[in-house]
């Protein structure tokens, strides 16, 4: 009794090694065998496709944020195009060499380094459950290196450039959105599907989830003080809306807009740009090659007015903290990418120049 014993836990041990480890197909084939003896089921090793397409569908929201699950599901699906019929191969079988030649091939179609890394975060957090299970015996993504973070950023508007803004408003929703981004320095995702029910009149704030936190390290609800010249366009404005109907949404017609495409939020932004004179040349420019699926990015977009937002409250000294808080941000090193340092430091210094005149 005591040998079968024995002979159990080296069987029940060779199973938690093998899913540890990764296995073979004939280590496959020995523990399925075990199995079958102890009236359990086999372990299926799932194909590269299977296993991709069922961990999309196993953390649609809200295991994963909306735009995360969108993001991922068209990072995946690039990467199973580019395999082709490799990837009804066993997920063993993926290796980092063809991981490397997919990031290769996004930089040949001309997808900016920021693009190919978020292709990778996508392929490695899926890849991170896959070795979990057992299924592969290391997380080959893991393995491949990000690329230099070169990618162009947007500058920041100057205060003239938001009024000319706000005067080429189409709309007073367009309006709205736009004293929005630049008091609020929300993304125009949240902005655009600001609710009522977000908003407190009499506290004077703003409670949101930003759409690009992080699902991994939950954190409370941003309150985001509203500023009084906000605050005043609010209470105009929704008494306006209310009486036309009980809309949920701040932006009842921008709420329904999707943010992409040619007609999206974020490119019609762009085009009223054009309508206000302000010259927007680009900072990258999308790939000459065939087919290229990069894209033009110009040096202003709405994720200006955030920028815009961060480099006012630093013009005006407040401290970096306060300035964390209010833009959501958790990283110093992130937070400094928005406030255009070195316009501000010499904004600053030029300040110490003596006027010619007394006030």
């Amino acid at each position: 009794m005591k040998r079968k014993s024995e002979a159990w836990k080296v069987c029940m041990a060779w199973e938690e090694a093998a899913r540890e480890a990764g296995a073979t197909d004939r280590d496959i084939e020995i523990l399925n065998q075990m199995r079958l003896a102890r009236g359990k089921k086999p372990v299926v090793v799932p194909t590269i496709r299977e296993y991709f397409l069922g961990w999309l569908e196993a953390n649609k929201p809200p295991q994963l944020s909306p735009s995360t699950h969108t993001r991922y599901t068209s990072s995946i699906r690039k990467f199973l195009s580019f395999l082709g019929g490799d990837a009804d191969a066993d997920l063993q079988a993926l290796s980092a060499e063809r991981i490397e030649a997919f990031i290769v091939h996004e930089a040949e179609e001309g997808l900016a380094p920021k693009s190919q890394n978020l292709d990778l975060k996508a392929l490695r957090a899926a890849l991170g459950k896959a070795f979990k299970r057992g299924y592969i015996k290391i997380n080959v993504a893991n393995t491949v290196d990000t690329k230099p973070a070169h990618s162009a950023s947007k500058k920041a508007f100057s205060l003239d450039q938001v009024r000319r803004l706000l005067d080429g408003a189409p709309d007073d929703e367009w309006f709205g959105l736009i004293y929005a981004g630049y008091f609020t320095g929300l993304r125009l995702g949240d902005i655009s599907r600001l609710k009522w029910a977000q908003i407190d009149m009499e506290r004077k704030n703003i409670t949101i989830s930003p759409d690009k936190r992080s699902e991994k390290r939950p954190r409370p609800l941003l309150e985001l003080p509203i500023h009084r010249d906000f605050l005043f366009w609010l209470k105009g404005w929704r008494a306006d809306v209310k009486s036309r109907s009980h809309q949920p949404f701040v932006f009842p017609a921008l709420s329904q807009k999707s943010l992409n495409g040619h007609s999206g939020l974020s490119d019609t932004f762009i085009r009223q740009m054009d309508t206000a004179g302000i010259p927007n040349p680009p900072l990258r420019k999308k790939s000459s090659a065939e087919n290229g699926r990069g894209r033009d990015v110009k040096t202003f977009g709405f994720h200006s007015l955030r920028k815009s937002f961060n480099t006012q409250l630093a013009l005006a000294k407040v401290r970096e903290e306060v300035r964390m808080k209010l833009a959501d941000h958790t990283s110093p090193e992130v937070h400094r990418l928005y406030t255009e340092p070195e316009w501000v430091e010499l904004s600053a210094e030029l300040s110490k120049l003596p006027g010619l005149f007394k006030d």
